[in-house]
């Protein structure tokens, strides 16, 4: 045992080895670095931020935990415990329609038979090429003249459903193009007879889709989840773009409305507050990405590319 141990610390400390750890170890403390950042920053108060030289590694000289206590408790700003609300609860729907609209959009198109089936697959994802800040503005005049909402009539006027809890419900929900692609390689990959084995036992198209090859689509579900909820999480557009009203932000809204004060003459935004929100903002993400990172690459592994 020892000498299986010697043998591969002599192998470690091999000089092209030692070489690439050190140049590794360097990489990962220059992307910890910003992390490290806000965790010193959130122990500044407003005035003595704004007053001191920030050096490359901030230590307050008088440390406070006033910035934690409103990111956890709220107690200086009650907004911000809604904006969590806000944001967890639209993370979870947006998560669910995207898993529910993957797993359905890619069972049709691998495993069923109709006309113009991959022309209308290669528009869906020809799509996925057109950046999404194109969209902002279609899409704020489509919910501001939804038809008989916000004072509309079928033609014009009204506010449609812009600052309402629709833009997140009807906005949120939509066909995930990347997610059905990866659901559709991996069932492709599922041999056809499971298919007519399960009919031939009586099982209807929903239980062949829910019982039988969703359990073979977990890694691929994982990965549709954890990026949708990455991405719902850190979504800024939608609250900014399509609501106004404060009981609909969400915590990137909160993190513009503290830094919005910059704009006022002779104002002074709240920095160690707006990093430490930053904070509260990052720690979700990476606790999902470092629990879970290996779904990520299974979920990519399993789904393959059919030549």
């Amino acid at each position: 045992m020892k000498d299986t141990l010697s043998r591969k610390v002599a192998v470690q400390l091999k000089p092209g080895n030692l070489f690439a750890h050190i140049v590794l170890l360097g990489i990962g403390l220059v992307l910890l670095y910003p992390l490290v950042f806000m965790i010193l920053a959130g122990f500044y108060t407003k005035t003595e931020f704004t007053s001191s030289i920030i050096g490359l590694i901030p230590i307050a000289k008088a440390p406070t935990l006033d910035n934690f206590t409103v990111l956890f408790s709220g107690t200086a700003d009650s907004s911000i415990q809604r904006y969590f609300v806000n944001s967890g609860y639209r993370t979870m729907y947006n998560t669910f329609w995207a898993l529910l609209t993957s797993l359905l959009a890619g069972y049709v198109f691998a495993r069923l038979r109709f006309k113009w089936k991959d022309q209308l697959f290669l528009i869906l994802l020809g799509t996925q090429m057109i950046p999404g800040t194109i969209a902002l503005i279609p899409t704020y005049l489509e919910f501001a003249r939804w038809p008989f909402a916000g004072g509309n009539d079928i033609f014009t006027g009204g506010k449609g459903i812009l600052d309402t809890w629709w833009v997140y419900f009807i906005g949120g929900p939509s066909l995930n193009i990347m997610g059905a692609f990866l659901v559709k390689q991996s069932i492709e990959k599922i041999p056809y007879e499971l298919d007519e084995a399960a009919k031939v036992d009586g099982a209807g198209t929903l239980r062949i889709i829910f019982q039988i090859l969703l359990p073979l689509q977990m890694p691929i579900m994982a990965f549709i989840a954890i990026t949708t909820a990455l991405a719902t999480w850190n979504d800024f557009a939608t609250p900014f773009f399509y609501t106004s009203s404060d009981k609909l932000q969400t915590l990137p809204a909160a993190i513009t409305r503290l830094s919005s004060a910059a704009a006022s003459p002779g104002a002074i935004p709240n920095w160690p507050l707006i990093i430490t929100l930053g904070l509260g903002m990052t720690i979700p993400a990476l606790l999902i990405f470092f629990f879970f990172q290996k779904y990520i690459v299974q979920g990519l592994a399993n789904t393959g590319i059919k030549g």
